[in-house]
């Protein structure tokens, strides 16, 4: 059998410095929060190591590594209860004072989305600890500067362990027993682990200056335990023994490192560590790289991340709060990223869910589509590596022996976020290419899900919403309203890729009974919702994948106006956002047993599924505020809950864009977070503040849309649409005064595939000084007004039988419209305010570009 070994390097730098620490993270600018509540989880890392803490304290409860696989050091027996975790432990000893024992409790820290320092002052010694993570190199950099404030010489001890115990990546197996070295050239602790489910790799952490004057890699000896005590802790005369464990006599193993020091009054020294896994074999090329390179690595990654924050787009708004989290939340996709397989993509967290889930980079992408088009597209094309069989993946991970791919099977809702994802950036990029690539999985997804399809036009399913839980099959909301879209979303793609076929005039057809049926038989008139149903049987829950039907204009604006009312009724706490499902009740014996749940699998009232707070639900009803025309009430909500500022100021409030929040209004940890770092929270984040100023997409392409918040005077952000546009919107009102692409006019609200090479965009609102197009279902070729004979000319494309409908706003009294030179008598005029008019024209699409001609009365 093959063997398989992992190895776990500590080298430990003990470097003086009397200076502010050279990798200090505390820094005046948008990426740095400083906070001292007290309480609540941090978690950091990079693309090959992260660590998570709790309870606000310095010293990490889980330390993740992602090269060559995902390997993790957590001590915990409880999932809810993985604070208790302490696998790191730091003891100091001053003069003939009583051993101290560090980080056990709550400091103030300073953390960004890549880092985290955390400070305090124990007597005359202040104190940092600070983590940042290397961007080529397989390793986090631990730092405990101790800085003497008072006026006496200080002579210091200081006493440092990690518990090198692995756990294995999704099997979660501990390993304890290990074969230690001690390589006295690196001062490098190395633990060997020969399970097959481990692999290989490797932790370092050098010795650049002073060295440890002492080590162990016996647990047992040193009394280690998993709360983070030891011998040395209970009494410094403790000796660490210097003791390995060969190959052949394995034991259980520890990383432990004694340092002494003086300092003088007003002086500085430094411990660092660099704790990293990588392969056996690379363990000495690593270590001498880290130990001059460590520094530059830090910095490097530092730089890529403020460069995705700051440099590769913007989002200014004028809002510090809006624009802060804007910049933070690119960074956030930028650091949940993890090596693995050879490839760096796209994670959840910094520390957790150590496998890749491609349900979160499709819901990320529609957020990072408007500004990252590099990132989508290596995305989808990832997924698209690991498709079998025409299937995409749902996730993939390390187990036991290898990598494995788990696929989508027909009713899972990734074939409709792929989809969705798929179109939104074939509009956004023009990359016909690419798309072509993608097509055929296009179309096995949209194949599978509708097996999912009965013939009342609804779509079945047996989980109740959003989550994959739950076995009883009924008609449901939520995938419903994401069929529908992903149906349109079909359409669009094979008309730009002229894939012209008679299942297109069949799809559209579905997606409108659909969107007819949905809102017949799920509209619940005495709840104001939309509802799903468990076989014939009502669930009158309220779900938040209902949302989305607003969000995609599938309920019609009375309709949405009532789903926004009735959501804001019975999900919303106000302080922290909304409930993923109301009543939280899924844990009463009753819904177990009828939804045929596993033992207490939803969870506790108010806990994770079973009615906590989640990101995507508080994106989706700012969104629905935004498409009932309440976007002062959506930009006030997004600032208050999903913002760094407001959730940071809210009860039991972190600097965090998360999953998670602990509902229950009457408990003590009512809006306590879970994952504070979360993937999809960034770009859920992102998707939500370009709708709110402006950006909007149907299946066909992006447009403009008013009004914009009245708090604010305008915007200015990085937008890609063919080219990277910087786009400056303002003005008041829906109505559209001018708009202009690199100083050209163009008379719409809908950007044409004409303006896609143009790098700079002016959106005006006020009121129109000639007529423009406002909306249309189909691809708009292009766009032109002419004066002199007052001529509105539009070529739009589609395909063979589409139901074309456009949306025009004038000023001017319509005359006639001529499509393709023939005389189109199917539109009606809305009178508005202030003398402008709404004409809607409907004609059917040829499968070609078709040329639109409205003519208007002179004046």
């Amino acid at each position: 059998m093959i063997r398989f070994f992992i190895c776990l390097v500590f080298v430990s730098v003990f470097l003086f410095q009397f200076a502010s620490g050279q990798n200090s993270v505390a820094r005046n600018d948008e990426l740095a929060y400083r906070f001292n509540g007290g309480y609540g989880q941090v978690e950091v890392g990079s693309w090959y190591a992260g660590a998570e803490f709790h309870g606000s304290r310095p010293l990490p409860s889980r330390i993740s590594f992602y090269y060559p696989v995902a390997n993790s050091i957590d001590l915990s027996t409880d999932y809810w209860k993985r604070g208790d975790s302490q696998p790191f432990a730091v003891g100091v000893k001053i003069g003939n004072e009583k051993i101290y024992s560090l980080g056990k409790n709550a400091w103030t820290y300073t953390v960004s989305p890549h880092t985290v320092m955390f400070q305090k002052r124990e007597g005359d010694i202040a104190y940092e600890m600070t983590y940042a993570f290397c961007l080529n190199e397989p390793a986090m950099v631990w730092t405990l500067k101790m800085h003497n404030a008072g006026g006496q010489k200080l002579p210091v001890e200081i006493y440092t362990h990690v518990k090198t115990s692995v756990r294995t990546c999704q099997t979660y197996a501990r390993i304890d027993s290990a074969a230690t070295r001690y390589d006295s050239t690196a001062h490098t602790i190395v633990a060997d682990f020969d399970e097959l489910g481990a692999d290989s790799a490797s932790v370092f952490v050098e010795n650049g200056g002073l060295m440890p004057i002492s080590w162990t890699t016996d647990a047992i000896g040193l009394a280690v335990h998993d709360d983070g005590t030891s011998e040395w802790l209970t009494d410094s005369s403790s000796v660490l023994s210097r003791k390995i464990f060969p190959h052949g006599g394995k034991g259980n193993t520890v990383a432990a490192f004694l340092y002494q020091t003086e300092l003088q009054p007003g002086a500085s020294a430094s411990i660092v560590q660099i704790v990293g896994s990588c392969r056996r074999n690379d363990v000495g090329k690593i270590v001498s790289t880290l130990k001059t390179k460590w520094r530059k690595e830090i910095d490097a990654y530092d730089d890529l991340v403020r460069a995705k924050a700051f440099d590769e787009a913007h989002f200014f708004t004028g809002d510090n709060e809006l624009d802060r989290s804007a910049a933070w939340a690119r960074a956030l996709l930028a650091t949940n990223a993890h090596y693995i397989d050879g490839s760096i993509q796209p994670m959840p967290c910094p520390a957790e869910y150590n496998f890749y889930f491609t349900h979160d980079v499709l819901l990320t992408n529609l957020g990072a589509v408007n500004f990252d088009l590099t990132r989508v597209k290596k995305n989808l094309l990832f997924i698209v590596s690991h498709a079998k069989d025409g299937i995409i993946p749902h996730a993939y991970y390390w187990r036991d022996d290898g990598f494995k791919t788990e696929y989508c099977t027909p009713d899972n809702w990734n074939h409709l976020w792929f989809i969705l994802v798929n179109g939104s950036y074939l509009r956004h990029s023009g990359d016909d290419s690419t798309a072509q690539e993608l097509y055929p999985l296009v179309t096995k997804s949209l194949e599978e899900i509708l097996t999912q399809r009965k013939p009342d036009n609804l779509m079945y399913a047996y989980r109740p919403d959003w989550w994959d839980i739950g076995h009883v099959e009924g008609s449901r909301s939520f995938i419903t309203v994401l069929a529908i879209r992903a149906l349109r979303e079909y359409l669009y793609l094979s008309s730009a890729l002229k894939v012209h076929s008679s299942k297109l005039n069949e799809y559209e057809a579905f997606a409108d009974a659909m969107e007819k049926s949905m809102n017949e038989h799920l509209w619940d008139p005495q709840l104001k919702f939309l509802i799903n149903y468990n076989g014939s049987m009502k669930d009158s829950h309220y779900y938040v994948g209902s949302l989305l039907a607003p969000v995609f204009g599938e309920l019609g604006i009375s309709r949405s106006k009532e789903l926004v009312a009735s959501a804001e009724k019975e999900l919303l706490s106000p302080a922290i956002g909304i409930h993923v499902v109301s009543p939280a009740d899924f844990n009463s014996e009753a819904s177990k047993k009828f939804f045929k749940f596993v033992d207490n699998e939803a969870g506790d009232p108010y806990v994770y599924i079973n009615g906590g707070i989640w990101s995507q639900a508080n994106a989706m009803y700012a969104m629905d505020l935004k498409a009932v025309g309440e976007v002062d009430e959506a930009v006030d909500f997004v600032k208050r809950v999903m913002a760094i500022d407001g959730v940071a100021h809210s009860p039991m409030g972190v600097p965090a864009m998360y999953e998670y929040r602990f509902s229950d209004s009457t408990s003590k940890e009512f809006g306590k977070i879970d994952k504070p770092s979360f993937l999809w929270a960034g770009g859920f984040y992102l998707t939500t503040l370009y709708k709110l100023f402006g950006v909007q997409e149907n299946e066909w392409n992006v447009s403009f849309a008013g009004p914009l918040p009245s708090t604010l005077d305008s915007a200015s952000y990085t937008l890609a649409v063919g080219r990277k546009k910087d786009v400056v919107i303002s003005g008041k009102g829906k109505y559209l005064h001018e708009l202009t692409f690199s100083g050209k006019e163009i008379p719409s609200l809908v950007i044409p595939e004409n303006a896609m090479n143009a790098t700079k965009c002016a959106v005006i609102f006020g009121m129109p000084e000639h007529p423009y197009l406002q909306s249309v279902n189909a691809v708009l070729n292009s766009a032109h007004y002419d004066k002199t004979p007052r001529v509105l000319s539009l070529q739009v494309s589609s395909f063979c039988g589409h139901h074309i409908t456009v949306v025009i706003v004038t000023p001017e009294k319509i005359r006639h419209v001529l499509v393709d030179k023939k005389k189109v008598k199917n539109f009606n005029i809305h009178p508005l305010n202030n003398g402008l008019s709404e004409v809607t024209l409907h004609f059917s699409g040829n499968g070609n570009i078709q040329n639109m001609e409205i003519f208007f009365v002179s004046l």
